[in-house]
């Protein structure tokens, strides 16, 4: 039985012993050598292009109760993983008043200990901010940087061609409803391979 196990191993080492370049013989008019070349390119991905956002709240953009106000931008996702530039994608943020029903998942910290909550919508397609659906904290979505036949970005930065979109809605009825002041948060994104 012992012999049996030395002789397995054995093998399983001569098996993934990596293959050696081939000295050329010694000659008079020319000798010859082999080296194979590999390069060993690991799955990236990066996030980049996305602005710090401000909504200055008028009392005339809020006459409407029923309606609402939009923040939104394009960024650039870069992925090699595969030739569709697969990648996922989470959001992280407070928790909104909705996280678990309607679409207001996130929120901002404001006066008084009050908070202002919204909805965020994020799409792999820079051209349909709102393909990808609404947001929660944390909860990573699948995408790819070809969605909507958009070209497969080969820079870090999409020279210049974002291939994704956000945006954010506050409803006029929670504006209107919040106590005069400041609000602030942080959204992170977090693009990782899929």
């Amino acid at each position: 039985m012992k012999k049996i196990l030395t002789l397995a191993a054995l093998a399983a080492t001569i098996a993934v012993s990596p293959a050696f370049a081939q000295d050329g013989d010694l000659s008079q008019t020319s000798s010859q050598a082999e080296v194979d070349v590999t390069a060993n390119i690991p799955r990236m991905v990066r996030i980049s292009g996305l602005e710090d956002l401000t909504l200055n709240v008028t009392a005339a953009a809020l006459s409407n109760a029923g309606g609402a106000q939009n923040l939104g931008q394009k960024f650039c996702v870069y992925s090699n993983d595969t030739l569709q530039g697969l990648y996922k994608l989470a959001v992280l943020g407070q928790a909104g008043a909705e996280l678990n029903t309607g679409e207001a998942k996130y929120s901002l910290n404001g006066p008084e200990q009050q908070t202002l909550s919204f909805a965020l919508w994020t799409s792999d397609n820079a051209n349909d901010v709102y393909g990808g659906g609404t947001r929660a904290p944390g909860v990573a979505k699948n995408g790819k940087t070809t969605a909507g036949n958009q070209p497969r970005t080969t820079t870090t930065n999409c020279s210049g061609n974002d291939n994704a979109a956000m945006n954010i809605r506050f409803t006029n009825a929670r504006l209107l409803g919040a106590v005069a002041g400041t609000y602030t948060g942080t959204l992170t994104f977090v693009v990782s391979p899929l």
